[in-house]
């Protein structure tokens, strides 16, 4: 290579050693955007899951997490005793759920104190008794009616006018299935008589 040509290449080679330092900067490669916050949901269930009515909760919530959905935790058989609001305030202080799901029924008062405590956390309970502001929304199983059309059926099958009816425990909603279970039996038969067992 001739003198000439020597000098020509090193001069490039220096202007694009000079223009790549001039060069914007290449961005280092960023991670890919996070997809939207889960919304993190807690199960306070009184009963054990194997019970039907916390199970069934408890089965959507896992599909929900499953399907990456939300987030969850869960406790279960906190019972009747004065438990359920100690669970909820630690719950409340410790894990600052989104929402906590779960059964009121025998837990009314403590649910509702506890809600009142934590406005910015929404609570959705199994219940008889109405929602409360801001935070507090139920759900509940009216099958009245159709225990009204089974006490129809056992007033006019019965053979001996006794007929049992076996209810899980003592509080407004299992009253109002087997009331109206009784009022279905006497329509037809008004001389029946309606044995019912609660658990106390």
């Amino acid at each position: 290579m001739s003198a000439k040509a020597f000098r020509i290449v090193s001069l490039l080679v220096l202007v694009v050693m000079i223009l790549s330092s001039c060069a914007p900067a290449t961005p280092a490669p960023t991670e890919a955007p996070a997809g939207p916050k889960l919304i993190k949901v807690f199960g306070a269930f009184a009963t054990p899951i194997e019970e039907p009515w916390d199970g069934v909760i408890h089965s959507a919530l896992l599909k929900a997490q499953k399907d990456g959905k939300i987030e969850y935790n869960f406790t279960e058989d906190i019972g009747y005793a004065g438990d359920m609001e100690r669970v909820l305030r630690e719950v409340c202080e410790q894990q600052k759920p989104d929402l906590i799901l779960g059964d009121a029924f025998g837990n009314e008062e403590a649910i509702r104190r506890v809600a009142a405590e934590f406005p910015e956390i929404a609570f959705a309970f199994g219940s008889g008794f109405g929602p409360t502001e801001p935070n507090v929304a139920v759900f509940d199983n009216w099958i009245h009616e159709p225990a009204y059309l089974l006490g129809m059926l056992a007033g006019g099958l019965t053979k001996t006018n006794t007929i049992g009816v076996v209810g899980g425990m003592p509080v407004p909603e299992v009253n109002r299935i087997v009331n109206a279970f009784i009022a279905g039996a006497k329509f037809i038969n008004p001389d029946a008589k309606v044995l019912v067992a609660c658990q106390n």
